[in-house]
């Protein structure tokens, strides 16, 4: 997988001034690191002071009820996460990010974030579209959980995520679906048998 530069690289037109320069201050704020499989990223009740870039692996952000995780969100290669609510407004985070099997993941600070946008344009031009992009996708999540059935959730899942069902245990495909083990089981035989 490339690196979270590289990526920002592609967003910002080859006509934008400064974009070279750009991205060298951008890529000198950007720190690595490997996580092991369960290791959090963020803890419930801490102030989330990273965007993390997944370059191999797979996290997932939950929410712990005391009696279950609820999923809210996988994160595969390619993808940023953060808790963004706690992220923007410097507050405890009532989630938490965890990785699901070995990672290796860049992440940028708070502050050297914010360093760049207020020094470096076509940064804060990528920051806006990247911001973009996730609120169209928690909208398009959110409109689905109120209009979908969890089988039409499942189908869009298969359709638009086939990798999660290869990584990511059933019940916790069940969880980010809303429904029980059981519930996700009947769904999958369902479709089994009208084929």
């Amino acid at each position: 997988m490339g690196h979270f530069i590289e990526k920002v690289g592609q967003i910002i037109p080859e006509t934008m001034p400064g974009k070279e320069a750009a991205l060298k201050q951008a890529k000198s704020y950007m720190t690595s690191r490997k996580l092991h499989k369960n290791e959090l990223v963020l803890h419930a009740g801490a102030i989330c002071k990273k965007i993390t870039y997944v370059r191999e692996g797979c996290l997932y952000m939950y929410k712990d009820t005391g009696e279950k995780e609820e999923v809210i969100e996988f994160y595969l290669e390619d993808m940023l996460t953060s808790d963004y609510v706690s992220f923007i407004r410097q507050e405890p985070s009532v989630n938490y990010i965890k990785a699901l099997e070995d990672t290796e993941v860049e992440e940028i600070s708070y502050e050297d974030l914010h360093l760049l946008y207020d020094t470096e344009p076509p940064i804060e031009r990528v920051g806006r579209l990247i911001t973009e992009s996730l609120y169209c996708g928690i909208i398009t999540r959110m409109l689905s959980y109120q209009n979908d059935s969890p089988e039409v959730r499942y189908q869009k899942l298969i359709r638009q995520r086939p990798a999660l069902l290869q990584r990511v245990p059933q019940y916790l495909i069940a969880s980010f679906l809303g429904v029980t083990p059981v519930g996700l089981s009947k769904i999958r035989k369902r479709l089994h048998d009208n084929g």
